[in-house]
């Protein structure tokens, strides 16, 4: 049980929404769901239902949900958990809400200047995700969170600052098994990774999601790692660093091992679950991903002949 009592609410009942909503729940938090349509009503009748793919255990727990966010209904914090391309959408009605921490959990290679538009710089906070999997009718099949990983998903401060509403924050995760941790570089990591997904996601789109069909193609393998190592001279040159920094073995690393170790990640059950089935459900968002590096490479001025070929980028 959770010794502080904080009133939490979760925007978003896919993979990562869902699995957020149902620790908490489990753990004694005040927790709530914010869900539409068809999600709302089967997590209104069922619950929120979780299956491990890998194992085939499933939870059922009985989450409050709701189908709209009133500006009185205020929460110590807002988990916001939608695809990046499902945000601005969701900007009205935060920033008629009088919620002071709104944490925005999304893929993000573009930074929060959109986010800060609508909400002012005060009451954003930005993180990231536990879980991988897809949503399957009423049944969620994920993986994570680890309860004994000794890798931390990061929260953090817009301006890189750790506050005291960022540590109660990440307290609160811990405590409830969603292993977190705070860092002073929460948006160079987002944009780190949303790169990284973006450096793949045509090519994953291109073979309809399967994973193991991209694996097979040579050409299409040798590109992608051509793509990603890429990325890394693309993000400095507009300013950010590569967080976490052992990711800049990949800029380093020979071409044949980077492409290797893709063909292997791409053919396993681990890629299947953690990537293939992501691309699957949300090819919108990959698309979306891919039109934010494609921006993001051309302002950065670089040639990256892999990247601008992947993205379709004229010389």
């Amino acid at each position: 049980m959770v010794a502080e009592k904080l009133r939490i609410l979760v925007i978003g009942a896919g993979v990562n929404g869902s699995v957020c909503a149902a620790r908490l729940f489990e753990r004694g938090v005040d927790v709530t769901l914010l869900a539409r349509g068809s999600r709302f009503a089967a997590i209104q009748g069922g619950g929120v239902v979780i299956e491990n793919p890998f194992s085939r255990k499933r939870t059922v727990a009985k989450v409050r949900v709701i189908g709209e966010l009133s500006p009185a209904d205020i929460y110590d914090y807002i988990l916001v958990v939608v695809r990046r391309n499902q945000v601005a959408e969701l900007l009205p009605a935060l920033a008629a809400n009088g919620s002071p921490n709104v944490v925005f959990m999304n893929n993000n290679l573009l930074g929060p200047g959109e986010i800060v538009a609508a909400l002012g710089s005060q009451r954003p906070m930005l993180g990231f995700v536990f879980a991988g999997g897809k949503r399957d009718g009423e049944i969620i099949r994920a993986i994570g969170p680890f309860d004994h990983s000794f890798v931390r998903t990061p929260f953090g401060e817009i301006d890189g600052t750790i506050t005291p509403r960022l540590k109660r924050l990440v307290a609160l995760l811990n405590q409830v098994g969603l292993r977190a941790k705070t860092t002073t570089h929460i948006v160079d990591y987002l944009a780190t990774h949303a790169a990284g997904v973006a450096a793949f996601a045509p090519l994953a789109l291109k073979h309809k999601a399967d994973l193991k069909a991209l694996a097979s193609s040579a050409e299409d393998v040798k590109l992608a790692a051509a793509a990603l190592r890429e990325t890394f001279p693309v993000l400095k040159a507009l300013g950010h660093r590569i967080v976490p920094t052992g990711q800049q073995i990949v800029a380093v690393m020979p071409a044949f091992v980077l492409a290797f170790l893709l063909r292997r990640f791409f053919n396993s059950k681990f890629g299947e679950v953690g990537g293939g089935w992501h691309v699957q459900q949300a090819p919108d968002e990959m698309q979306a991903l891919a039109d934010d590096l494609r921006a993001e490479v051309v302002r950065s001025g670089l040639r990256a002949p892999a990247l601008r070929r992947l993205l379709g980028i004229n010389y």
